[in-house]
């Protein structure tokens, strides 16, 4: 058996994550932190063009700083980060640094590259084959890359494991990564311990799933579940640990005296959590199937998971790229008062129509009010017994155009409102909004025989070795099975409780201009009750007026589950909710007959 923690899920999580889960947890063989998302490309390509040194989470030297003690103290767990972004080599050399002015023994840096094809994607489309323009198309809208291949900044194709492992067979200390599958993290360091073979598809799908469930820290041992609110000291959640097995199957806990909870629930929210098809879940490593898990809660924060299976991964790999697409700002007023909502609408209209008298068009706004009326749950100032003292609005009002100069007029434009918008109208602290460059994500596949990840080692001296560039053989890939959407005939029960939230939980997340609902049933009666109301075409309904185009929907039965995608939902990256985080939240608002 071997143990794997997570001390970070994003880029901006805490610093000081990894020096205390290494305090509870020193046995620790391997401890991954994950900081990147679809967007933080775009933000490293900013950092990089304003010095070409940087265009790397520079918090990762912050945690390589704080662990100096753990290292001087003979400790051994091992890194595995993604924090290089777009410069893997530039942070390496950062740590180094750091490790030579704080650490008394030599430690070894591994550096994984090559995910960069920002030059593949740029070539135009004469000089590409007719496989290399279809597999370039948006994945989402089935746009040709020549619609935006001027504008690119970054490109990036998620690396699998097998680069991971090579780098810990150079019995480095750390391992610095660009863009990797996030589960991958895990997987790496499993295919190194076990000594896995590429095509050892169940075992490969096992440690994917494990890998699924740490990449994004708290939120497997409580955080964001649906139940936050029962969490015992939710100022302390710990971050996870998973203790895997050689078959594949692993145990989820967390460091014994920290906050959250390790259950089935959570275990299960964060099973679902950005996923599509369940019978198909592909990485860069394998293809998974999530219809045979078993989910088995043994008590006292420990949760084991066992019964995945796999099959060969794709000859493709996912592209993650970034665009620009002209400019955008966002600023918020709140109005308190009668009738709040509505007046805070017509602000909205009245900010919008003056930018259009002076000229200037604005390719997309939203107008959001945030609060009152616009959501399931009124937000407003209530007495002891929950009855609204007084109505009050959060207006948001975000703008996108070709031009800066149409973004900084609607910047002038709302802030008159202080006086001479509705009384009441107050909350403009932060004054004027910035404006901002738009960047759009366009996800894309590429051949797998077209990328070449590279492997290269440093020591705390900053001396490098000669690189080790070798292409990595796959085996063929994975036919996926056909999606299913539901059909059935909704079923109702007189004895139903008011809302979906009563017999279920949910979480959901961002899948590029998609989004995806996860439902799990609270008891086991529940699934079936929920298998048969709660269909694709109920789901739409419920989203239509938020912008949603089609909903498929996918069953769990072994987990008591439902899935749901829901199609061009977040097609506009302008709304306060641009990541989906908070759709679930929404569906479980929703009446049962």
């Amino acid at each position: 058996m071997m143990r794997i923690g997570n001390a970070q899920a994003f880029w901006g999580d805490r610093s000081d994550a990894a020096a205390e889960m290494l305090s509870r947890e020193p046995d620790l063989d391997y401890l991954t932190l994950d900081y990147l998302a679809e967007v933080s490309m775009s933000l490293l390509a900013g950092q990089r063009e304003r010095d070409p040194a940087a265009g790397y989470a520079r918090d990762f030297i912050d945690v390589v700083r704080s662990l100096a003690p753990f290292w001087n103290a003979g400790g051994r767990c091992r890194l595995i980060a993604n924090a290089g972004g777009l410069n893997p080599w530039g942070c390496a050399e950062a740590c180094a640094v750091v490790l030579q002015e704080t650490v008394s023994r030599p430690l070894k840096i591994g550096v994984v590259s090559g995910d960069d094809v920002l030059s593949v994607l740029r070539t135009p489309a004469a000089d590409a084959n007719n496989r290399d323009r279809e597999l370039s198309r948006n994945l989402d809208s089935g746009t040709p890359i020549s619609a935006v291949a001027a504008r690119l900044i970054t490109a990036n194709a998620y690396l699998g494991a097998a680069a991971i492992a090579r780098s810990l067979a150079d019995e480095v200390d750390i391992v610095i990564t660009g863009r990797v599958a996030d589960p991958s993290l895990t997987v790496g360091a499993c295919l190194h311990h076990f000594g896995w073979k590429d095509d050892d598809w169940d075992k490969l799908a096992g440690a994917t799933v494990a890998g699924h469930l740490i990449e994004c820290g708290t939120q497997v041992t409580g955080g964001i579940s649906t139940d936050w609110l029962d969490l015992p000291d939710p100022g302390h959640i710990g971050f996870p640990i998973v203790d895997v097995s050689e078959d594949g199957s692993f145990v989820v806990t967390k460091p014994a005296g920290t906050g959250g909870v390790v259950t089935e629930g959570t275990v299960k929210e964060q099973l679902l959590y950005e996923i599509g098809d369940p019978a198909a879940y592909i990485s860069p490593d394998v293809t998974v199937s999530f219809l045979s898990l078993d989910v088995e809660d043994l008590g006292s924060d420990r949760v084991r998971v066992s019964g995945a299976k796999g099959a060969s991964a794709p000859k493709t790999l996912k592209v993650s790229a970034t665009y620009r697409d002209g400019y955008w700002a966002a600023g918020t007023l709140t109005i308190i008062g009668h009738d709040a909502r509505a007046k805070a609408e017509r602000c909205g209209e009245i900010v919008l129509e003056r930018v259009r008298e002076a000229g200037y068009e604005l390719r997309e706004s939203v107008v959001e009010c945030l609060g009152g009326e616009s959501i399931p749950r009124a937000m407003s100032v209530t007495s002891d017994t929950g009855h609204p003292l007084v109505d009050r609005a959060l207006l948001r009002i975000a703008v996108a155009a070709d031009s800066s100069a149409a973004v900084e007029r609607f910047t002038r434009e709302l802030m008159p409102l202080i006086t001479a918008g509705p009384q009441g109208t107050t909350g403009y602290s932060d004054g004027r909004p910035r404006v901002h460059p738009l960047f759009r994500y366009w996800p894309c596949l590429i051949d797998r025989i077209a990328v070449l990840p590279i492997v290269e080692t440093m020591s705390t001296t900053g001396e490098a070795s000669t690189a080790k560039r070798a292409q990595l053989e796959f085996a063929r890939p994975f036919s996926n099975p056909r999606r299913r959407s539901s059909t059935s005939a909704p079923r109702t029960t007189a004895d139903a409780p008011v809302l979906l939230r009563d017999l279920a939980r949910a979480r959901s997340g961002d899948k590029g201009t998609s989004a995806n609902i996860g439902v799990i049933a609270r008891r086991p009666e529940n699934f079936e009750f929920l298998e048969g109301w709660l269909t694709a075409d109920r789901v739409e309904e419920f989203f239509r007026p938020i912008g949603v185009e089609t909903v498929v929907r996918y069953e769990l039965p072994n987990l008591g589950s439902l899935n749901f995608v829901l199609k061009g939902i977040l097609s506009s990256p302008l709304r306060t909710d641009a990541q989906g985080k908070a759709l679930a939240q929404m569906l479980l608002e929703m009446p049962l007959n």
